[in-house]
């Protein structure tokens, strides 16, 4: 799968993770669609039932660092979590989503795009979805 000119934002969860990059989206066999996809077409149930999503939508927010309490221990978890294991930063991510998405959109891009193909980088198993090439 090749990375599209543009990360398009409606592939970012709430909680900044960026979808596209995503191991279960890049599943050749049972690709999900993205966090903001509507519930009766996900496939995972940590998506169906998630927290950081619910709460955000709950509040009729797109984004959680739209919430006053950004970031939020839920935030702050799943942070550690991401920070230690994918190098993944949620809470800069929403710090520079709200400061100016449209250049949050273009770094997620550069930093998921394959330089030895194009297609896009698993931020959770570190390789390219195409070529299999790593990219840590």
């Amino acid at each position: 799968m090749k990375m599209p000119e543009r990360v398009d934002a409606g592939m970012v969860a709430p909680c900044g993770v960026n979808c596209m990059a995503c191991s279960a989206h890049l599943d050749a066999k049972k690709a999900c669609l993205g966090c903001r996809a509507p519930a009766e077409r996900h496939k995972r149930k940590s998506c169906i039932n998630c927290a950081k999503k619910d709460c955000a939508f709950g509040q009729g927010l797109d984004w959680c660092f739209q919430c006053a309490k950004f970031p939020c221990a839920r935030i702050k978890s799943l942070n550690k979590r991401y920070t230690q294991d994918y190098g993944v930063d949620l809470v800069q991510n929403g710090r520079d989503a709200r400061e100016n998405m449209d250049a949050f959109l273009d770094a997620q891009r550069a930093r998921f795009t394959c330089a030895h193909c194009g297609g896009i980088i698993d931020q959770h198993k570190g390789r390219c979805s195409d070529c299999r090439a790593e990219n840590r």
